[in-house]
């Protein structure tokens, strides 16, 4: 019979808050709500109003280089003081800082690659117990691993239409942080092309790259059919209002929008990039990522919608039974079962 763990650490060293940091959120969620473990968090000071009092958030300065000893040292005490049964790293630099104290530790160690990187085989190797959210990320892999696609909730899903969402228009969802790596400018240029009709495309999300984005829009005489909506905590009503998502992204390792999407019942068409061909039909899939692609793929998308919706009713079924957060963290307890047992 599997030990329980009772005491979990999850660590992570990020800057920003994207796929990985919505997973680690919602895996303690679960983890407290499911399970007697207590749960910890190691992350930068930044994150700690992210997650719930009951999780005890223990800050580290995670922007050092992982070159530096102080980080080591610190993260080395944090653990040992804490005694934790396991530690669960999430990406590269984690993985790579555990590696180092691996044999300083007591703690049954997992780490995950959240993308088709890192953390690196010649860092891997080193844990037993390795978890992947999605095939692609390990398709180069000479390791094995426990695949384990991100999964989410949308329990909060309404009917209620956003007021920004125009009457008696098809709307079409770009929901993305505002950087390059989300192919947003690829996107409006494949909108120019694309025969929309009375479409319009909303794009939900803010950062850096707003002001650039809405003088490609207005240079390409598009703006009278694109609305910048920004950030918006209501994003899962605009799914289940919009005819169609699409994500036009450069990289990405299991998109969240992606599965979000599906279990809204809203149709997708994006670029090939991290887990997407795992959970669409090839026919919606730009392969290769131009704007005429995309361009290609609005078009039928938006002149077909009826059967645009009946090829996606096996989508929508295969999410709601794989990529829930229940479907996720009930598989990764089950690693952490194995592991500490």
């Amino acid at each position: 019979m599997s030990k329980v763990p009772t005491h979990i650490c999850h660590l992570f060293a990020s800057q920003v808050f994207g796929g990985l940091e919505k997973h680690v959120l919602e895996q303690c969620r679960w983890q407290r709500a499911n399970t007697d473990a207590k749960i910890a968090v190691i992350a930068h000071p930044r994150y700690r109003t992210m997650f719930e009092q009951e999780v005890t958030f223990l800050p580290l300065n995670t922007d050092r280089s992982r070159h530096n000893v102080l980080l080591y040292i610190d993260l080395l005490r944090t653990i040992r003081c804490n005694r934790f049964d396991l530690v669960h790293a999430h990406g590269g630099k984690p993985a790579q800082l555990l590696r180092r104290l691996k044999f300083f530790l007591h703690s049954q160690l997992i780490i995950t690659r959240h993308n088709i990187k890192y953390p690196s085989d010649d860092v891997s190797r080193y844990f037993p117990n390795r978890i992947a959210v999605s095939k692609l990320a390990i398709k180069y892999s000479s390791l094995a691993w426990e695949v384990i696609p991100n999964g989410t909730e949308v329990t909060s899903l309404t009917r209620a239409r956003p007021e920004a969402l125009m009457p008696d228009r098809r709307a079409v969802l770009a929901v993305a942080r505002l950087v390059p790596a989300k192919g947003l400018d690829r996107l409006l240029q494949a909108w120019k092309l694309a025969k929309t009709g009375d479409a319009i495309l909303y794009l939900i999300g803010d950062g850096p790259e707003l002001r650039a984005l809405q003088t490609l829009a207005e240079r390409l005489n598009i703006i009278r059919s694109v609305r910048f909506v920004g950030f918006t905590s209501q994003v899962l009503n605009w799914y289940v209002n919009a005819d169609l998502m699409v994500m036009s992204s450069r990289n990405e390792g299991a998109p969240y929008t992606i599965v979000e999407a599906l279990l809204s019942e809203c149709p997708v068409i994006s670029t090939d990039v991290g887990n997407v061909s795992e959970n669409i039909p090839p026919e919606y899939v730009a392969a290769d990522g131009n704007p005429q692609t995309i361009a290609k793929l609005l078009t039928k998308a938006l002149a077909q919608q009826q059967q645009l919706r009946e090829n996606y009713q096996d989508c929508f079924a295969r999410a709601k039974a794989n990529l829930t957060l229940e479907a996720m963290s009930r598989s990764t307890w089950q690693v952490y079962l194995r592991a500490h047992g």
